[in-house]
């Protein structure tokens, strides 16, 4: 006897413990959201590696016409060329290392990990 009692008492437990959705379309908004997040993963996948081709494509082209203007005996705007080979030396120099850290940075946070989708407030979902 008291073993239908604590079934009775069980079941009524459990008919309570079901989750209700708060509302019909839930559910579809929820995949929609994470497909979103998924095609917004794979396109900054992308920008990542548009971003390495062309800071190397830079690095190139400013390795370049630093060997160019090395090799000119003449004067830039009036300035011996050897003093401003140096000045823009230092400024490539400055300029790619902060860049490379940035993409360094850039690529650490997206590699290996998982993207946090951040959910709609329930208030946008019901536009």
């Amino acid at each position: 006897m008291s073993s239908d009692k604590e079934e009775k008492l069980i079941r009524e437990l459990m008919g309570k413990s079901v989750a209700k959705m708060p509302f019909s379309d839930f559910e579809d908004k929820l995949m929609e959201q994470i497909h979103r997040g998924k095609e917004s993963s794979r396109s900054l996948l992308k920008d990542i590696k548009l971003s390495w081709f062309f800071f190397v494509v830079g690095t190139v082209f400013g390795l370049v016409i630093s060997i160019v203007v090395g090799q000119m005996q003449g004067t830039i705007f009036g300035y011996p060329a050897q003093r401003v080979l140096i000045i823009a030396q230092a400024v490539f120099v400055v300029f790619a290392l902060s860049q490379f850290d940035r993409l360094i940075g850039l690529a650490g946070n997206n590699s290996g990990k998982q993207r946090n989708i951040p959910l709609e407030t329930e208030e946008s979902w019901h536009e």
